[in-house]
Order: structure tokens, then C-alpha cells, then sequence
């Protein structure tokens, strides 16, 4: 790619587009543009590519996670509009922007139970003595100390204390145990702290506490995990993609898809009564041959699904339904219902809200674009990118973009944005180094939107999610798999997707699973949300009965919500050249944000085609394991 370290060497001053952001749709864009000629800057203030859509590993993970949770001090830098040659000189405030986009952060660190058996009587558990309980009361006191005195206020100077207590303990000083005891001791007093000014903390927060001080296990775990920080590829935004859709038609036209490599999705679950998951069936041979549909279902579910391979060739057979709830269409015109109907709308369809929200002829077009997509690379409707999907995709649109000319800067901070009294029209901006780029359009991720122009207080959708890393698979062993939770199945208002990624799609280690959970936020926290369902998937109880349980055992689970923000979050001053990239939504599958990049380019090049075809864009080039 053509990089440029400091940017007084850059050949041009001006360009026809300045893109803020390397997420998925501003680097569809820089591709895009480029292809067709245009000069095109590409700026990003982070070290890496993907934005909100990256993966990250071990280490950088909880490095964000921190950042977000308030931990490590960023400059907002001076908020106040200005005025330069003229025009208005809007400040980008990227730290306190970014920070509204989450919320309800937490991570767990877990202890490794089967470590803790093998360790008992050493270094990581000294606590199992004869003297246990005067230990538990111990730590109990400490517990009940640092919450209540007013001589521990600060975050920082109740890690201190936590951090002795763990040192004075866990006597193996390697590298990532001297890390685990900063980081853990970091969490815990950021609990301790947001319970300081509780009124009255209560006996279950002490005790809580308590054993968080006491669970030196958890230290280990953590130790093991920065341990093999890099073999994690971790996506903050984790999606898959139909076989047949708008992405992996566009990555197979432009060349891009050369670049990448992908697995197919395996099997997919559907969680139902009686802690049962059955095996969803995805092609005809499935359904026949599937133990847990009944033969008048399978029936049913035949002529359901030849129908809607080919729905628009019979339209008499949903008219008067068009606009009607997909539930009402399926139960009332094939009879289907119960078990089937969840499968139908959850598992196949990938309905994410209330079904009511989802009428009969975008269900059928959900329906349809899964069926299609079976048989394409073998018995599967989905792909997963390997390497994680979100910045493995955006790197790829770069490398287009860079090939045709593109400049990139990483890790190059924006000031201001300036704009023309007189025409409200953006013209160009201020970086770090004080230097003047100008511009015809500029697009940007919406972190880098000026506060005077987002509306703070606007609600906007939000989805929960969490990043959960366990020591053996779900159900079956494979690479990547699907597991659905439908509606009020474990207390949940909205469907919770559970996708299980292992080595295979080089997402961890080989001894090592992840599983990316997420739904349409609803309750308190995504914790709260999606607390349940992890129940229901591994060892959350942390006891020595678990030990004996075929359920995995969590070692990580990070939780936290994502706004979507979008266009309708911003005021009505936003200039007309300036265009603005969405944040990633709830769904499971790249292709509302591969339309909208679509959408953006045509209307800033309604005369040029998007993304032409590129030298050699043959199928076989197309590489799926």
C-alpha cells in the first residue's frame, strides 16, 4: 500500500475525497472511488485498520476495554468552534465521541477450574488451607475496608492495595502473571469504586468482593490468555456472509476476494425446551433425515421452503399478506408453528427483533437469500472470513484503493474540520501537524463528526453483545457454528445469536473456543441480557461440581453495548459534502452496510459504475477451505 509516515511529504494538498476511518464501508468507499480515478486520501486516527468493525487480540482487547471504561486518560483537546482563514473550524473530539458509542462495559475474568484442581495446596491456591476460614473472613474485612473508607477513594489507590494483596500471594513473578495481577487488580477496583458511593452496600457486595480479593485462579487464567495474546483474532463487530449476497458478489467482481480466506459455517442450533439444541436442517437431505422433525412437519416444512426457493413465481400465494407479521403468513398458510415456526423465522430467516416488526415480504426475502445461498460452496448457506472478518474485509477494499492510488495514514489524529460560512459546504481540514488538507467530499466514520453536529440525546437502536473465550466446544466440534436462542426461551425479550468459532478460522488457539453472543438490547446491561443464555451454554456456577459437567468452562467473557448511530443521529447542519458512514447494526451478515457503501458512491458518483470489475476476477481465484 502507498503509506505516508509524515504527512508534509504527501505529493498532493488537495484531493477529490478525504475518508476519516478504515471500518468496512468507508474502505468499500476508498476502494471504490479510487477504481474509478479519484484522488483519494485515507486517514485513520487508530493504529490498525477496521474501526468499529476490527479485531483485536488478548492484550488489545482489554487495552479497549479499558480505554472505554474510563481507565486511560485521552486528550478531548479544546471543544470550542473557531475560526481559520475565514471559515469554521470545527473541533473533532474522537475520545468522548467514540466513548458514547458504548456502554455497560464489564469484562470476567474466570477461574480455570481444571487448573485449580492440578494447583490446589500451590502458589494459586493457598487459600484451600486448614486456616480457610479465618482466610474468608480476612478477606472479607479487606473487602468491607476498602469499600467503605474514605481514605480509598481514587480507583488508582485501591489498585495499589489490591495489587500488594496479590503480589504478597501468587509467588511465580513470570511476565504475564506480573500483567495478570495489574489488570485484575485494575478491574476490581473499578467495582469497588462504582459501589462507593452506594448508600448502603449491601453483605452479598462484600461478600462478592470478597472472593474476587481471595480467587487467585482467576490470575492464572488471565496469565495464560496474555500469554498467547496473539493468536486471538477477536472481532468487536463479529458477521458472517451469505453464500449468495451483496458482499460476496462484490468480493468476487473487484478482486477482493483473492485476498481473503473463508470457512464455511457448519451447523446451526436452535435452543428449545428441556436444555435441548437441535440441529437445524438446511437443505432437502437434511430434512429428511432429521430426528427432531416429526414427518408431518417435514411435510410442511418441504412445501414451505419450495415455495419460497421461487416465492415471486407465486404471488397469489402471500397476496393480501404483503404487509402482514411473517408469523401470522406461516402459520396460517402452511400450518406452521411451534418448534418449526422458531426455526423458520430465527434459524433461517435470522428475524432479530419482534417478528411483528418483520412483514411477510421481507421475510420471504430473508427466507429466499438463505435458500439460495445452500449448495453454493458446499452444504452451507454462510461464509466466515478467517483472521477475523470485520478488518480482514476492510484491508482487503484498502489494498484495491492503494493499488489505484490511494494514500493511507494510520495512526493520524484530525483536529478540526473546516467549513464555508457562506455555503455551509466542508472544504477541507487541519490534522495533528497543523496542516491543511482540502477536499470536494469528505467521508467519515460518524466517531470523527463534530459534537455541535451529532444530537447527543438522540436514542438510536442499541445491540448487546459479549466476547466469550472457553476451553472446549458448545456441541459438536467444528470450526464455525451457529446457536439461536428465540424469544421468552431463557427470559429473553429479543432472539440471542451465538456463534462458536475455534482454530480453524484462526480465531484462537487450538486448545481454545470463542464464542461472540449478541441480541437487540432490552434490559439493564448486556450483561443482564445475555447472562441467561451463557447459563444455559457453560460453567458459570465456578464450583467443583462443575468440574464433572460436559458443559465448557468460560476462561474470559468481555460484555458491552454498541449504539447504532447513523445519519439520523446527526443534525440538520451537516454539510452536504460531507458523507457519513453508519455503525455496525445488530444483524448477523454484512449486507445492509455493503448497500449502504453502495448507496453513498452513487450518490456521489451517480455517472460511474461501482467498483468495476478488476483483472481476473474468477471464482476459482475465490479461496474457501
Amino acid at each position: 500500500m502507498t503509506y505516508v509516515r509524515d504527512p508534509k511529504s504527501a505529493t498532493l494538498a488537495e484531493y477529490d475525497v478525504i475518508i476519516l476511518g478504515t471500518g468496512f464501508v468507508e474502505s468499500i468507499l476508498a476502494g471504490a472511488l479510487a477504481r474509478i480515478g479519484k484522488s483519494v486520501l485515507h486517514l485513520d486516527s487508530n493504529e490498525y485498520y477496521g474501526g468499529s468493525w476490527t479485531s483485536f487480540n488478548f492484550q488489545e482487547l482489554l487495552d479497549w476495554a479499558q480505554l472505554l471504561q474510563g481507565r486511560v486518560e485521552e486528550s478531548n483537546g479544546n471543544s470550542q468552534e473557531t475560526d481559520f482563514e475565514g471559515k469554521k473550524a470545527l473541533p473533532i473530539n474522537l475520545s468522548k465521541v467514540r466513548h458514547q458509542a458504548y456502554s455497560t462495559i464489564e469484562y470476567v475474568i474466570y477461574a480455570n477450574l481444571k487448573h485449580a484442581e492440578e494447583n490446589e495446596g500451590s502458589e494459586f491456591g493457598e487459600e484451600q488451607t486448614d486456616d480457610s476460614a479465618k482466610t474468608a473472613l480476612d478477606y472479607d474485612a479487606l473487602a468491607r475496608f476498602l469499600l467503605t473508607s474514605e481514605e480509598y477513594e481514587q480507583s488508582e489507590a485501591i489498585a495499589k492495595v489490591i495489587t500488594e494483596q496479590f503480589k504478597s500471594k501468587i509467588l511465580d513473578r513470570t511476565r504475564e502473571n506480573e500483567e495478570a495481577i495489574v489488570i485484575e487488580s485494575t478491574r476490581l477496583a473499578h467495582l469497588l469504586h462504582l459501589h462507593k458511593d452506594d448508600e448502603n452496600i449491601s453483605e452479598e457486595t462484600i461478600r462478592h468482593v470478597s472472593t474476587s480479593l481471595s480467587n487467585f485462579e482467576r490470575i492464572e487464567t488471565l496469565a495464560t490468555l496474555l500469554k498467547e495474546s496473539r493468536r486471538y483474532n477477536l472481532d468487536l463487530a463479529p458477521k458472517i456472509m451469505p453464500c449468495r449476497g451483496e458482499l460476496i458478489e462484490l468480493l468476487i467482481s473487484s478482486g477482493v476476494g483473492r485476498y481473503l480466506e473463508f470457512k464455511a459455517l457448519d451447523r446451526t442450533y436452535i435452543y428449545s425446551d428441556q436444555d435441548k439444541y437441535d440441529k437445524v436442517p438446511c437443505s432437502k437431505e437434511d430434512v429428511f433425515t432429521s430426528q427432531t422433525v416429526s414427518l408431518v412437519d417435514k411435510r410442511k416444512l418441504m412445501r414451505f421452503l419450495t415455495f419460497a426457493l421461487d416465492y415471486t413465481k407465486s404471488p397469489e400465494k402471500f397476496e393480501g399478506y404483503e404487509e402482514t407479521s411473517y408469523d401470522i403468513f406461516l402459520k396460517e398458510k402452511f400450518q406452521i408453528d411451534g418448534k418449526l415456526l422458531s426455526a423458520v423465522l430465527y434459524a433461517i430467516a435470522l428475524v432479530r427483533t419482534n417478528v411483528n416488526n418483520v412483514n411477510t415480504r421481507q421475510g420471504l426475502t430473508y427466507t429466499q437469500r438463505y435458500l439460495k445461498s445452500l449448495g453454493r460452496y458446499g452444504n452451507a448457506a454462510f461464509l466466515v472470513a478467517l483472521y477475523g472478518a470485520g478488518n480482514e474485509i476492510a484491508q482487503g477494499f484498502c489494498r484495491i484503493s492503494a493499488v489505484f492510488g490511494g494514500i493511507y495514514m494510520l495512526n493520524h489524529s484530525v483536529r478540526h474540520l473546516l467549513i464555508d460560512k457562506s455555503s455551509n459546504n466542508f472544504t477541507g481540514l487541519i490534522d495533528a501537524n497543523g496542516q491543511q488538507l482540502s477536499s470536494t467530499f469528505l467521508v467519515t466514520a460518524i466517531d470523527y463528526i463534530p459534537e455541535n453536529i451529532l444530537q447527543e440525546h438522540k436514542e438510536c437502536d442499541q445491540t448487546s453483545r459479549a466476547i466469550v473465550i472457553i476451553d472446549q466446544y458448545i456441541h459438536e466440534e467444528g470450526d464455525a457454528t451457529l446457536t439461536i436462542f428465540p424469544p421468552d426461551s431463557v427470559g429473553n425479550e429479543y432472539p440471542i445469536s451465538v456463534l462458536q468459532f475455534s482454530a480453524g478460522t484462526q480465531t484462537c488457539p487450538e486448545d481454545k473456543y470463542v464464542l461472540y453472543m449478541s441480541t437487540k438490547a432490552y434490559g439493564d446491561s448486556a450483561k443482564a441480557d445475555l447472562h441467561n443464555a451463557l447459563e444455559k451454554l457453560v460453567n458459570l456456577s465456578n464450583n467443583d461440581a462443575s468440574l464433572s459437567s460436559c458443559k465448557p468452562n468460560p476462561l474470559f467473557a468481555l460484555f458491552y453495548r454498541h449504539n447504532y448511530r447513523d445519519i439520523t443521529s446527526l443534525s440538520s447542519s451537516l454539510p452536504n459534502n460531507i458523507i457519513v458512514t453508519s455503525d455496525p447494526d445488530s444483524s448477523l451478515d454484512f449486507e445492509a452496510a455493503t448497500i449502504q457503501a453502495k448507496q453513498l458512491f452513487e450518490k456521489m458518483c451517480p455517472n460511474d459504475e461501482f467498483l468495476p470489475a478488476g483483472p481476473d476476477p474468477d471464482e476459482e481465484d475465490f479461496n474457501i477451505d
